[in-house]
């Protein structure tokens, strides 16, 4: 009975403990699939598959394309931001909160709002290294203006926005 139990737990568990094959095919792409696809996307399974450094990897790449295809410039843009929180935190790779930053800026200075929000925390929290109460007002005024424009902004940025706005501009 014990031996039976075993075998069962061990069957039952393992998919839930396998990660997801990041192959281009296991992702549904092709071989013909745009490189900055398949960067983008093998990332971004590395990523839910807690390998941050692979993650990172791939995301780094993608940022340094000197030539991407416009149809997939947003997902080099959406790296960018990426990279900032895994090296914000030093997920996967060595933490470097002023490279997070740069990484952020260069972000929203291409149309990511989701940096924002990023550089309201990294500028408004007292624990960081990072913290600057000038540039905090200033990021954290105009995230919480584009989530607020959001026809469904995330309720748990919205209460950490607005904890950052009254922090920092009272």
């Amino acid at each position: 009975m014990r031996n039976s139990m075993l075998l069962i737990l061990a069957l039952f568990s393992a998919p839930v403990l396998s990660k997801e094959d990041c192959g281009p095919e296991s992702i549904g792409l092709e071989k013909s699939s745009n490189v900055a696809e398949k960067l983008y996307y093998t990332g971004t399974c590395h990523y839910r598959n807690e390998d941050y450094e692979l993650s990172a990897r791939s995301w780094e790449e993608l940022s340094n394309l000197k030539k991407v295809d416009p149809e997939f410039q947003g997902l080099q843009v959406d790296v960018l931001n990426n990279l900032g929180y895994l090296t914000f935190f030093g997920f996967g790779i060595k933490q470097n909160q002023q490279l997070a930053v740069s990484y952020w800026v260069k972000a929203v200075s291409l149309g990511h709002y989701e940096s924002e929000y990023h550089l309201c925390h990294a500028y408004a929290d007292k624990e960081q290294s990072t913290y600057n109460l000038a540039k905090a007002r200033k990021h954290c005024e105009k995230a919480l203006l584009i989530y607020k424009g959001m026809e469904n902004p995330d309720k748990d940025i919205m209460s950490t926005l607005k904890k950052y706005n009254a922090q920092v501009n009272g």
